[in-house]
Formats: structure tokens, sequence, C-alpha cells
């Protein structure tokens, strides 16, 4: 489980202290030798999944150096089971987060099997109550915390994952009064209507780039670019800081940092999400 902060605003007082931060990260992340933070423009976000305890501690260490590093936390994953919904409780929203913590919820690949068996529409009363005793206890009366819905949907089925956001968003639904951003895959945008898809359901979304095999290379990093620039809705990178060796060789999860001085090129572009997967990576922001 990825700044493209281009034009200072004339609102520079007080998003500069806020962005000051971030502009350090950013630094870091595209290997800047200018010592100076770079500011971002508004609407920026640098940030770190938590999805276990290390992480958690990551996120901690990682703040003395990067205030502005937003947290994205994983609060539960939901599955299907014979013919029940299942929750899977994640992590605790606790004040080392912040209050600007993003909530993520996934839905995982059990979950694909209910497309073309059910109707968007009895998924979504599956889900309401379920979403909404997640972001009751991670709210505990605060306002309401963004969104991230992490969900791996075959490309065959992109049409009623849409039409189950759609109802997951509408008046009075539970996600209507919550920034929303969904998780997308880069075989997601090879679909020419992606961006028609989702862009009036969502706030944008946040391209995967680790653990979905997909290999580094300067053509792949183009046709990235060329999809999410064709899709023309906000969009965020999703980076890892680890990598693993399979069977049909290493991973190469960290080659893709490479992208952000390209990807922040493109008026569509809104930060990078960096997951961990337990290992420290601020010395690879540095370098």
């Amino acid at each position: 489980m990825a700044g493209r902060r281009l034009r200072l605003t004339a609102r520079a007082g007080d998003a500069r202290r806020r962005w000051r931060g971030a502009g350090l990260l950013l630094a870091g992340l595209l290997g800047c030798r200018d010592p100076r933070p770079a500011v971002p423009t508004e609407g920026a976000t640098l940030g770190q999944w938590v999805w276990s305890t290390r992480d958690s501690a990551l996120l901690v260490a990682s703040r003395r150096e990067f205030p502005a590093l937003r947290a994205g936390v994983w609060v539960a994953t939901l599955s299907r089971r014979g013919d029940s919904l299942v929750t899977a409780l994640g992590r605790p929203l606790d004040a080392s987060v912040g209050a600007d913590a993003a909530v993520v919820i996934r839905l995982d690949d059990s979950f694909s099997t209910w497309w073309g068996t059910e109707s968007p529409d009895t998924l979504a009363a599956r889900l309401e109550l379920r979403i909404a005793r997640l972001l009751q206890l991670a709210e505990r009366g605060g306002g309401a915390r963004p969104v991230q819905l992490d969900h791996d949907a075959p490309v065959a089925r992109l049409a009623e994952y849409a039409a189950l956001i759609a109802r997951l968003r509408r008046p009075g639904g539970v996600l209507h009064d919550h920034p929303l951003w969904i998780t997308s895959l880069v075989a997601h945008l090879a679909d020419p209507g992606y961006g028609a898809r989702f862009r009036p359901l969502v706030d944008g979304h946040i391209i995967q780039l680790f653990d979905t095999g997909e290999r580094h290379t300067i053509a792949r990093e183009r046709e990235l670019l060329a999809r999410a620039e064709r899709a023309a809705m906000p969009f965020q990178l999703g980076v890892g800081a680890f990598e693993r060796r399979l069977t049909s060789g290493p991973t190469t999860h960290r080659a893709w940092f490479d992208v952000l001085p390209r990807a922040e090129r493109s008026r569509w572009y809104r930060g990078a999400w960096i997951f961990p997967g337990g290992a420290a990576y601020r010395t690879y922001l540095h370098r």
C-alpha cells in the first residue's frame, strides 16, 4: 500500500509553515542537492501508511525529521466468508498518528467473488453498517476523516465497483461526507473509461506501485504517466520502501521513487504515500 506542488498560492503564510516539513521530505524523495526546503503547492500530500506496530514506530521516528508526514492507518480488512462479510480489525488511531490521519479500509480479494453474483446495491447494504462502525471508532467524536478505500477490483468489474462507490457516496450514504481516495492499479488505467467512471465519485486515486508485479522500466514509467494523464483525475503514487526476493527475481519497488520528478509535472499529481513494510526509510529518502 506517493508532490506536484508547482505553484505557491497567495495564501503563503500559514500554508508555507504547514508544508515546510513536506518540502523537506520531497527534497529527500527527489534527491535534491539544494539544502533549502522546497515549498509544495496547496493540496500536496506526503504520507506513510501504518500497517503494523513497526510502521507505527517508523512514523513517529520519521516525523522528527519530516513533521508534515501524514499517516494513513489501516483500520480493517473486510472479507467474504461463505455468504457473510467479516471484519479483521487493523491498527488503532491513537494520538501518535495525528488528527489528519486517513482511514484505510481494505476490501480483500475474496470480496471480488461477489462481483457478478450480487448487485452493487446489495453489496453497498452489506458494507454500510460495517464502514459506519469503523468510522465511528476512528473518529471518536471528531470531524470526518479522509477515507482510502483499498480494493484491487478486477478490470472486468470496474463498472460494478464504480456503481458500488456511487451508492456509498450518495446523499445520506456512509461516505458522503468524507474525502474519499481509492487505490488503483496500472492495469486499471489501461481502461480508457477509467477516469470517466471514477472522476465524479472520488477526490482522487492512489496508484499502487508495489506488490503488484509492476517492474520499473523507463517504458513502463512513461506508460504509467500517460495513462494517469488520460484519466484526468487527481492522483497520488503509492511506493514501497521494502523489497522482496521472488522466484522471478527481486522486486523493484524502490525504483519507482524515480518517477516522482516526472510525475510532478502533471497538473493532476497530488503527492506520494510510502508503504514501509516494516523497513526503515528515512536514510533512503535522504539518498
